[in-house]
């Protein structure tokens, strides 16, 4: 069971980030990566690495993509 959810949640990644270099707006892509580093997330718990997990939630889905949003709606 656990081998079918490290298959989805690696599908849904791999989907999510070819949806990241497909769009066109780059909201709608940054709204994209912070759904792959989430599946990144769900992967490694299923892996047994929570505080890989919780790192990858906090520094790269907060922090990261709080400076890239910012940093694009003020170059627009």
């Amino acid at each position: 069971m656990q081998q079918a959810f490290f298959f989805l949640f690696a599908a849904l990644a791999v989907l999510s980030a070819l949806m990241v270099i497909t769009r066109k707006d780059v909201v709608h892509a940054a709204v994209f990566l912070v759904s792959t580093l989430f599946w990144v997330a769900a992967i490694y718990v299923l892996l047994g690495a929570e505080f890989l997990a919780a790192i990858q939630v906090l520094i790269y889905a907060g922090a990261i993509m709080v400076l890239i949003l910012f940093t694009v709606l003020l170059i627009q």
